[in-house]
């Protein structure tokens, strides 16, 4: 059986108001530059750039929350992540799992096995962050249906469910 989750609409309202915002300023700021270099085609290019800024930014999620698609599912075998990899990573590859907030939402920091090299800042970096801030179940649903197939680090501490 598996766990699903998708983006909440409420919250990816937000998340599309501000994308659209910062189109716009992007947008302006483009039209500026363009006006003050006397180019005659500033308009065009103008809404080229915010065009090109808005698909880069949000294209994808929109397109996923219109479609209704899966962002997160945890199944038996694995973990999948539709912003970080097409395919679900088997638990196997899996190497730690910590969770951490920041700013009230919390997000989980996933690390993956990978063949020993140096000791170095980007060996303490996560491959891939998975933000549950976005998603339509509450974090604790999502970080229970992750514990009972992997144990979840926190601060010093460890989160896990045992399956009853």
């Amino acid at each position: 059986m598996a766990n699903q989750f998708r983006y909440s609409i409420p919250k990816f309202r937000v998340t599309l108001a501000v994308a659209v915002a910062l189109t716009g300023m992007v947008a302006w700021m483009a039209w500026m530059l363009l006006v003050a270099f006397g180019n005659p085609h500033a308009g065009l290019w103008t809404a080229l750039a915010a065009l090109v800024f808005f698909g880069f930014v949000s294209a994808t999620m929109l397109i996923r929350f219109l479609r209704g698609e899966v962002v997160l599912a945890v199944y038996p075998t694995g973990l999948y992540d539709a912003r970080h990899s097409p395919e679900p990573l088997a638990w196997e590859t899996i190497r730690e799992i910590v969770l951490r907030q920041t700013e009230g939402d919390f997000e989980l920091d996933v690390y993956l096995w990978k063949p020993q090299r140096r000791a170095s800042a980007a060996a303490r970096q996560p491959d891939f962050t998975i933000e549950l801030a976005s998603l339509d179940a509450p974090a604790q649903t999502i970080l229970e249906a992750v514990g009972r197939h992997i144990e979840i680090r926190t601060e010093g501490r460890q989160f896990a469910v045992v399956p009853g």
